[in-house]
C-alpha cells in the first residue's frame, strides 16, 4: 500500500515530463537561400551525406552538445537513430577522412546567435528558442 502514492507520484512526473517536451525546429538565417527543408534533407545534411541542397552554397552545419537531451531527442525524432549509434557513424566518417561532422554550440542560443550572424547556416533548436532572428525551416514533433 506505501508503494502506491510513490508510483502515482513518479507517473504523474513522467507524463509532466513527456508533455513539456518542446517540438524541435530547424533554422536558418532570414535571408538564408533555403526556403523549408525535409526531414529527408534535414538527415543527409546532419549524416554528412551532402552539404548544400536545393541549389545553396556549402552550409554552415550547427548541432548541440554531443551528449545533450536535445541532440539525443533530433536524431531519435529524425531518423530514429540513438546517441551511441550516430556518435560511432561520426567517429567511422571521421577516421575514414570522409566527411566531418557538424559543428558543436555549447547551447540553443549560441544556435540562434551564429545562424543570425551567417545566412548560409542552419541548426537546430527547441521551439520555445526561436526567436525573430532566425527563420523556421522544419519543425520536428514527437
Amino acid at each position: 500500500m506505501r508503494g502506491r502514492p510513490l508510483l502515482a507520484l513518479l507517473l504523474i512526473i513522467s507524463c509532466l515530463n513527456q508533455a513539456a517536451r518542446a517540438d524541435i525546429v530547424v533554422v536558418a538565417h532570414p535571408d538564408s537561400p533555403l526556403r523549408q527543408l525535409s526531414p529527408q534533407e534535414v538527415s543527409d545534411l546532419y549524416l554528412g551525406r551532402v552539404r548544400s541542397i536545393q541549389g545553396s552554397e556549402r552550409l554552415l552545419i550547427l548541432d548541440q552538445p554531443r551528449d545533450s537531451e536535445l541532440r539525443s531527442r533530433f536524431f531519435q525524432v529524425l531518423n530514429g537513430m540513438s546517441l551511441r549509434s550516430v556518435n560511432a557513424y561520426w567517429a567511422r566518417l571521421q577516421f575514414s577522412g570522409v566527411s566531418q561532422p557538424p559543428i558543436p554550440m555549447p547551447d540553443s542560443q549560441a544556435v540562434i546567435k551564429i545562424v543570425h550572424h551567417n545566412r548560409l547556416a542552419i541548426g537546430y533548436v527547441e521551439a520555445p528558442a526561436v526567436t525573430g532572428d532566425v527563420r523556421p525551416l522544419l519543425t520536428l514533433k514527437e
